[in-house]
């Protein structure tokens, strides 16, 4: 996630050009999904900065299709049913 803001944008101390947003936005990973093992399996991972469950890599946003600075990480997971040691 870049944390560099458009010109436009009312935060313009976090404002810089584009060419410049690896090098002064933020672009450390935030998000985690955190559950035991033994409780659910994963079915499904996916992360969103489009709004058409597609991630685009060194994107800046919000753009005009995707008006979220947060990116959408989601995760589709199932219980784990419990197996009897009877």
């Amino acid at each position: 996630t870049f944390n560099s803001r458009t010109y436009l944008q009312p935060q313009l101390n976090k404002a810089c050009k584009k060419t410049d947003k690896r090098a002064n936005g933020d672009v450390n990973p935030k998000d985690f999904i955190l559950f035991g093992k033994e409780d659910f399996k994963v079915v499904h991972t996916w992360k969103d900065n489009t709004g058409e469950k597609s991630y685009i890599e060194d994107m800046a946003f919000p753009t005009l299709n995707f008006p979220s600075d947060h990116g959408i990480l989601a995760t589709i997971v199932e219980p784990i049913t419990p197996t009897s040691n009877a």
